[in-house]
């Protein structure tokens, strides 16, 4: 899986929906430095995380995952 690529997939799904990384971090009890380290490719979410984040960006994990 592409750090990078999921982060942007990340970031515009966030966006669509108008949250900040502090709104988003909140709603999967995470912390809003690992939203950002996500964003930027800098690292990536454990499967656990992507599932939290595919339920509250109403995205599948399909688009997350997928090229």
């Amino acid at each position: 899986m592409d750090a990078k690529k999921l982060g942007k997939k990340i970031k515009m799904a966030r966006v669509e929906l108008d949250l900040t990384q502090i709104d988003l971090a909140k709603r999967i009890s995470a912390k809003q430095k690992s939203i950002s380290r996500y964003e930027n490719g800098v690292s990536l979410p454990s499967l656990t995380t992507l599932e939290k984040l595919s339920k509250v960006l109403k995205k599948s994990m399909g688009y997350f995952i997928e090229g």
